[in-house]
């Protein structure tokens, strides 16, 4: 009797990797699903027309459109975020339609989009949906010295 051996060829990997696709693709459009849609009026984030970022500060600046589903379910995310663990940060929330020029001067390569900087300088950015968990890790990690518990 002879023994037969199992040889992966080309094709196995290209189906593992469809399926992987496949498979991630449709768990994320569940879990996207599941985030309740957020409007205007958060206490946590500031709208603003213009930047001016203080030189001393940390800054969270989310871009949006009023018009995305998805920036709202990120608006709810970041609405999640404990308000009494912020202290030292700043949020702030601009509509890429109304800024067209931040949108340019920082980039903005999609929506929704949250930069994050340690006084004028960028030191992060975050693109998409984020989950609220996600966003308190971000949070503790560039929280100023001072302020963490």
């Amino acid at each position: 009797m002879k023994k037969q051996s199992f040889k992966l060829s080309p094709w196995h990997f290209l189906l593992a990797i469809v399926i992987f696709f496949i498979l991630t693709g449709f768990i994320a459009e569940k879990i996207v699903k599941d985030i309740p849609i957020s409007e205007k009026g958060n206490s946590i984030l500031t709208e603003l027309h213009e930047i001016d970022l203080d030189k001393e500060d940390i800054t969270f600046l989310f871009f949006y459109r009023k018009d995305s589903e998805l920036c709202r379910k990120m608006r709810y995310n970041i609405k999640q975020l404990d308000a009494n663990n912020l202290h030292g940060i700043n949020f702030y929330a601009m509509d890429i339609e109304e800024s067209t020029d931040y949108y340019y001067k920082y980039n903005i390569s999609g929506i929704p989009n949250l930069l994050i900087f340690n006084g004028d300088v960028e030191i992060k950015r975050v693109m998409g949906i984020v989950s609220t968990d996600n966003l308190e890790e971000i949070v503790n990690r560039i929280k100023p010295v001072n302020f963490q518990h």
